[in-house]
């Protein structure tokens, strides 16, 4: 026995003294926390009862086994620290046969995990009525199905139909669970919603592992669809993220979109038969996907006893839709084509905002394809087919930018059926690398791609790790183009520079945050530490119109964020949020005439986005007359030099006012008989006006220096005026063939003769004008006060919506408009108080009406009025 001595005494002392004090801090911890329960359940009734019973934190856990027709309906309500958590003993230890399934009604906040459903009944197997943060994680899904079934459905509650609704469904997450074998139509997962108005919001499909759904069924067998066309302009803020779709052949669309504002990222699809589609809804977001091949051969399957059969490609991203971002995908080794290309944008039946039909397809409009990676795919980008006439909208607006293509065979872009989107269709700084027998571009009716697209070898190595074909230090980099958002980083997580390589990864030594997903990274096993990173996404906004207006702007978002804009005449309403929201951009009227441009900043956390914000100029010619509406309103009364020789050369000055934009006046000043060296072309307006400005469209790509010169009284050099001075001072044309208008210092009161100086380019001595146009309003000098037209001012003309008729004499008894055809379209008296009248012409069918303005005496008067909408 050890002997006790003084020292050991005390230490004795001190640790009896530790002990007291820690068994008292843990009697202290015991009392201050919160006891939940944990109960065990051997089958659906103890279930039910246990959920009823259960308080937020309780966990209750069924025992392993098997299990028949297990098919509780739960109503658990925990709180959003502490769920009720409903779980296998372990996980896969709980097996569920026959016809189980769970379905959750009204219920948050609960979690249900570990089971493994083997089922052979035709229902759906987890349905959440009215549901919100509830957890569908760790589960493996699979039935022997006879008839179609959705196999976990986010959806509604039946009869909760009249707003504001009392078990809107959001904030629910399906996560880390397989789905398998699926042979009959359904989906693996169907995301609804209430009153078929409403889709769920904010859920979260994430590190699940769905394969083997098939074969091809003829509609409806989608492994996930979001929405539905009903409700396919609620937006869903759903996210759908890295997952992994392997062999899912059952539908033409793996993944299905159908409302707004989703976005899918970081998943990977391989060997499978469809696309992703964006089929309804706006504004959704594809990014940072990969599309694998994986050496599948084409298929094909039949219906109707072999009547019908369907050719099967392993596909990329089909696009309907308006405002939909897609950068930084991945595709590789796909053999699709026509509806599933790697990138398909097909023409459509209907445009968005004219159109109330849901289920037609949308054309895509408005969308940014940026970033993204297609190698060694039979095609690529395919543009324009119309399934046999049948959808025959153009696209609008579509920015392709900065991605790298290069394949081997048939075309990296491949326009179908002669649809040439032309200008419709923005390509900027991609790379196209054909190599073998394929071509950069077929199909094509006119030039679709510009000098920023270029053919070089963009040094790619295959990374056998991840079976990606990845950029180089040899690698070309183009600048990172800005769309409605500074993409900053590549497909992998890592930084992308001001300046880039085009493609989904842009080369970089930093720890690669997202690769393709694996079976090893997906379903029940699969463990990882969940990204708290910052997100902050943006939809765009479209250019304003002069008069201003206001747009909506949608934010999908794990921060709190503020909105500011850098001009006084941008607002901005609300100024701030928390995650998932929205602010409306309000621009005010523009009265400049030129485009005015601004900036809208929303910071959250670390992160920062900024919104491009452009308006329209006002258009100087509102309230204003043209005086040649028609080409004979006025004439040519001298030409110094016309370019005719009778055989290649009709370039006439009467061609400067013939409304056709395929004929040109064009001179040589060194040609002009007084020796001046400039052309010269006088024209007579046919009466006198007070002449505000003129508009002038010269020729594509070439600048010319010009000066108007005006005058009252005659054609001698002396009867004219400079219109802007001074005399030593050239006025500039467009650099294209479009109008420019140059507006009078102040109205050249009286006007009856415009003289136009050509005095050529830079380096030619060559003028050529295609069209000119003349506004203002009639003199009020020198008015013969029975002539009616003059006394009664008239604008504008053209006419879009609202004319206008001003200074209305007293002796005028009543207006008529009469179409071409002479039928009287509108007759209206004038009051003797009456002197401005304002006619709503936006009923009128585009074209030339006459207006007969009537005297108290019978006498007419007429003038001609354009309608153009």
């Amino acid at each position: 026995m050890k002997k006790i001595t003084s020292q050991n005494f005390k230490g004795l002392i001190v640790t009896k003294q530790l002990l007291q004090k820690h068994c008292c801090i843990l009697i202290m911890f015991i009392c201050s926390s919160t006891i939940f329960s944990q109960t065990y359940v051997t089958n659906k009734t103890d279930l039910q009862n246990a959920v009823l019973a259960a308080a937020p934190g309780d966990v209750i856990i069924v025992r392993n086994g098997t299990y028949s027709d297990f098919s509780p309906t739960l109503k658990p309500n925990g709180s959003a620290g502490n769920p009720i958590i409903i779980k296998a003993e372990t996980i896969g230890g709980v097996t569920l046969t026959g016809s189980s399934r769970f379905t959750f009604n009204k219920s948050a906040h609960a979690i249900l995990e570990g089971f493994t459903f083997n089922c052979t009944g035709n229902s759906t197997m987890v349905k959440l009525e009215g549901c919100h943060n509830i957890r569908i994680t760790r589960n493996v899904f699979e039935t022997a199905q006879t008839s179609s079934s959705k196999w976990v459905l986010i959806g509604g509650v039946y009869d909760d139909t009249t707003a504001p609704y009392q078990y809107l469904s959001h904030d629910n997450r399906i996560d880390h669970n397989i789905f398998q074998n699926k042979t009959m139509p359904g989906h693996y997962i169907t995301v609804d919603g209430t009153n078929e108005i409403i889709q769920s919001q904010n859920d979260r499909i994430d590190h699940n592992y769905f394969k083997n759904n098939g074969p091809r069924a003829v509609n409806e067998q989608e492994s996930i669809r979001i929405g539905w066309s009903n409700m396919s302009l609620s937006s869903g803020y759903t996210t759908v993220e890295f997952n992994l779709f392997e062999d899912c052949d059952g539908d033409p669309e793996i993944v299905s979109v159908k409302s707004c504002d989703n976005v899918v990222r970081h998943n990977t699809f391989l060997r499978s038969y469809g696309t992703l589609s964006l089929r309804h809804g706006n504004r959704n977001r594809i990014e940072g996907n990969y599309f694998f091949g994986g050496n599948k051969p084409i298929g094909s399957i039949s219906y109707d006893g072999g009547i019908t059969s369907t050719t099967l490609y392993t596909g990329g991203i089909r696009i309907y839709g308006t405002d939909h971002v897609i950068i930084n995908n991945y595709m590789e080794g796909l053999n699709g084509t026509r509806w599933d290309a790697p990138i398909t944008l097909t023409q459509g039946d209907v445009i968005d905002g004219q159109s109330t039909s849901l289920s037609s397809h949308f054309r895509a409009e408005r969308v940014t394809i940026a970033y993204n990676t297609l190698v060694n795919n039979s095609h690529g980008i395919e543009i324009g087919f119309n399934n046999n006439g049948a959808y025959n909208k153009a696209l609008s607006n579509i920015k392709i930018l900065n991605n790298l293509i290069t394949g081997s065979e048939n075309g990296l872009i491949e326009i179908k059926d002669n649809n040439d989107q032309g200008s419709n269709i923005t390509w900027t700084n991609n790379l196209l690398y054909p190599t073998g027998s394929a071509q950069t571009i077929i199909g094509a009716t006119s030039t679709t791609l510009n000098t920023s697209n270029v053919n070089e070898n963009p040094f790619l190595t295959f990374n056998s790790d991840t079976g990606v074909w990845k950029t180089t230090v040899n690698t070309p980099n183009y600048n990172n183009v800005v769309t409605t958002e500074t993409i900053n980083e590549d497909i992998e997580g890592q930084t992308r520079t001001n300046s880039s390589n085009p493609g989904a990864d842009h080369y970089s030594l930093e720890s690669v945050r997202y690769a393709p997903m694996t079976p090893d990274t997906v379903g029940p096993n699969a463990y990882e530490v969940d990204d708290t990173s910052e997100s902050m996404y943006l939809t765009s906004v479209t250019g304003f119109a002069s008069a201003g207006g206001s747009q909506t702007v949608t934010v999908t978002s794990n921060v709190n964020w503020v909105v500011s804009p850098d001009t006084s005449w941008i607002t901005v309403t609300p100024t701030s949020g928390t995650n998932n929201g929205s602010f409306d951009v309000t621009t005010s009227q523009n009265t400049t005439f030129s485009e005015r441009t601004g900036i809208v900043t929303v910071t959250g956390g670390a992160l920062t986005r900024t919104l491009n914000i452009s308006q329209a100029a006002a258009d100087p010619r509102d309230g204003l007359n043209l005086i040649n509406v028609l080409a004979t309103d006025v004439e040519v009364n001298y030409v110094s030099n016309e370019e005719v020789n009778g055989t290649t050369k009709f370039n006439y000055a009467i061609n400067s006012l013939d409304k056709d934009f395929n004929t040109q006046w064009a001179s040589n000043g060194t040609l002009d008989p007084n020796g001046s060296g400039f052309s010269i072309l006088i024209y007579d307006l046919k009466g006198a006006f007070d002449l505000d400005l003129v508009d002038i469209a010269t020729t594509n790509g070439k600048t010319y220096k010009l000066q108007i010169w005006v005058s009252s009284t005659g054609t001698a050099d002396e009867d004219f005026t400079n219109a802007f001075p001074p005399d030593n001072v050239d006025l500039i044309s467009n650099t294209n063939a479009s109008f420019k208008s140059f507006i009078l210092p102040a109205p050249a009161i009286d006007t009856k003769y415009v003289k136009l100086i050509g005095k050529g380019q830079a380096s030619s001595t060559f003028t050529t004008i295609h069209e000119i146009e003349f506004y203002g309003n009639e003199s009020t000098l020198s008015v013969n006060d029975n002539d009616l037209t003059k006394q009664v001012k008239m604008y504008p003309n053209p006419v879009k919506d609202i004319l206008t008729l001003s200074h209305i004499k007293t002796s005028v008894n009543s207006i008529q408009i009469f179409n071409i055809d002479g039928r009287k379209v509108l007759e209206r008296p004038v009051k003797l108080s009456e002197n401005e009248i304002k006619i709503d012409v936006s009923s009128f069918s585009n074209g030339a009406y006459i207006l007969n303005i009537i005297n108290n005496d019978t006498s007419k008067h007429s003038k001609m009025i354009i309608v153009s909408h």
